[in-house]
């Protein structure tokens, strides 16, 4: 993860969200940043959990990253907060993979297409 000088992970609560939670947030989310080739300039994650845990899928998160002037954002939902807090750091992954495709895969890709145009 190329941070910025600066850079930290910022995470802000709303609701009830147990200890521990955003700690938690904080890692998964830097976990997923170290595979970004380009420089981390902000990240912010958000975490809300209502008052009533008898609704279904109460727990929120979700997170907005700065990389490298691109912003990205990504977010969560579940039952409770670390299953959102999961879903979030999946779903983060996907996007940045979409956004940055390593070089490997874009040559896979483009021999791949390559082949499907020979046969066809």
């Amino acid at each position: 993860m190329e941070f910025h000088e600066n850079c930290v992970v910022q995470v802000r609560t709303s609701g009830v969200v147990q200890v521990g939670m955003a700690e938690l947030a904080k890692i998964k989310v830097e976990t997923v940043l170290r595979h970004v080739g380009e420089p981390v300039l902000s990240a912010r994650v958000m975490l809300s959990g209502p008052a009533d845990p008898a609704v279904g899928r109460p727990a929120v998160a979700w997170a907005v990253i700065s990389v490298n002037g691109r912003v990205v954002r990504a977010s969560g939902v579940g039952s409770t907060v670390g299953e959102a807090i999961a879903q979030l750091a999946a779903r983060l992954r996907i996007r940045l993979e979409r956004s940055w495709p390593d070089e490997h895969e874009q040559m896979r890709r483009y021999v791949a297409k390559r082949r499907l145009r020979r046969l066809g």
